[in-house]
């Protein structure tokens, strides 16, 4: 356990280049203000007040966003964006989120797609649950899988 430039570092390998913030694990980075990376190895928290809870190769980049675990995610909306898990999924929107799943994305502003795989959510305020390769891409739109598939 180390502090130096008031970021707590423990693990090794990291980089850090603000301050307030802590990094753990091994290999991570946090170069914003308040912005942390609590485990896992090669996450980024790049965004200010940003969040990394583990995993790896994970982004965050966003103000206040977070990435909860899984490989390969981004939350890179502009505030307040979230993935909590999966593998390649991305939330770009503003206060967009992703709950899991594989290649997914939520790229329009206050979009969600809960879990399943290779779903877009572009529209504002639209939602993608489950299933496979749907999309929700006007405003106040939602898709589904399995029992509500379009005939």
């Amino acid at each position: 356990i180390f502090e130096a430039a008031n970021v707590l570092v423990v693990g090794f390998g990291h980089t850090y280049s603000s301050y307030g913030g802590l990094v753990a694990g091994s290999n991570n980075n946090v170069t914003e203000t308040y912005a942390s990376v609590s485990g896992g190895s090669s996450n980024t928290a790049s965004g200010p007040y940003s969040s990394v809870s583990g995993g790896n190769e994970n982004t965050a980049s966003g103000y206040w966003s977070s990435v909860s675990g899984g490989a390969l995610n981004t939350a890179t909306g502009s505030s307040s964006s979230s993935v909590s898990g999966g593998y390649n999924n991305t939330a770009s929107g503003l206060y967009s989120s992703v709950s899991g799943g594989k290649n997914n994305v939520a790229s329009g502003d206050e979009s969600s797609v809960s879990g399943g795989g290779s779903h877009t959510a572009s529209g504002l305020r639209s939602s993608v649950s489950g299933g496979w390769n749907r999309a929700a891409p006007s405003d106040n739109d939602w898709a589904a899988g399995g029992e509500f598939e379009d005939f």
